[in-house]
């Protein structure tokens, strides 16, 4: 199966390639055994390529044969996101909820032949970068300007959006009240279909008032994503179930602007 967003390429020697993937349009060039990469944005989501700027900021690499073809793949940001749901978040003990968040994804250029080696991860959108936790016990981490939702339509499926189903469980005694999410989406595969994007299905369990959660990785593509198929495995080996702080409660210390 090959996607129009997600091809698999021939560059001639010395010819320049254009792909649109969202906002982000990709630059190619082959000359014998390198490969010129350079990259524009603009507020454009489909349609045609952006045109090569009159100079543009090429990145050259070296590689170790004479390659013709390349395959162009949906990946996961390099860092955890931080997802905001719009309105603080109640749920009662032995409570649970569906939701839905829209990632912007990298493009890696690879050979055909040899997809270990990592040409470039080119970001569609950048993201900024923020701090999730408190000054002693925190990681770097994006923040996504969208919120999550509780329902998605088919008109928010975007070409450079991964939809990542999270499925939320209060399994403690207490009341869970939180304002952020932080999905480690190093850990989670793709799915595409029709040029929309899946992840893995999360299911986040919440144990109880030290905030920390035990996250599920499903390995599987979601129900609602029908018959995608895998396009991109996680950047980090998944793990089944990991420990980790993943809300930020509304009782927890706030750095102002993160």
């Amino acid at each position: 199966m090959e996607l129009s967003n997600w091809p698999i390429i021939t560059i001639n020697d010395r010819e320049v390639y254009r792909h649109r993937v969202g906002p982000l349009t990709i630059f190619m060039k082959r000359l014998l055994n390198e490969i010129w990469v350079a990259s524009t944005r603009d507020e454009s989501i489909r349609g045609t390529p952006s045109e090569l700027p009159e100079k543009p900021e090429w990145v050259r690499m070296s590689l170790p044969g004479d390659f013709e073809k390349y395959r162009l793949q949906p990946v996961m940001p390099d860092m955890p996101v931080i997802i905001d749901t719009e309105h603080a978040y109640r749920f009662v003990s032995k409570t649970s909820t569906r939701v839905y968040s829209r990632i912007p994804v990298w493009v890696r250029i690879a050979p055909e032949s040899r997809e270990d080696l990592v040409i470039a991860d080119i970001p569609t959108v950048i993201l900024s970068e923020t701090w999730f936790g408190t000054f002693t016990d925190g990681e770097p981490s994006y923040a996504l300007s969208s919120t999550a939702r509780r329902i998605l339509t088919e008109d928010l499926l975007e070409p450079h959006l991964v939809v990542c189903p999270l499925e939320i469980r209060n399994n403690s005694d207490d009341e869970l009240k939180f304002e952020k999410v932080c999905l480690r989406v190093e850990r989670l595969s793709i799915y595409a279909r029709e040029n929309a994007l899946w992840s893995d299905e999360t299911v986040i369990n919440y144990q109880g008032m030290d905030s920390s959660t035990d996250t599920e990785m499903k390995g599987v593509r979601p129900r609602e994503s029908g018959d995608a198929k895998l396009v991109s495995k996680p950047r980090s080996p998944v793990r089944k179930s990991i420990g980790q702080k993943t809300f930020r409660l509304l009782k927890d210390f706030h750095i102002p602007g993160f």
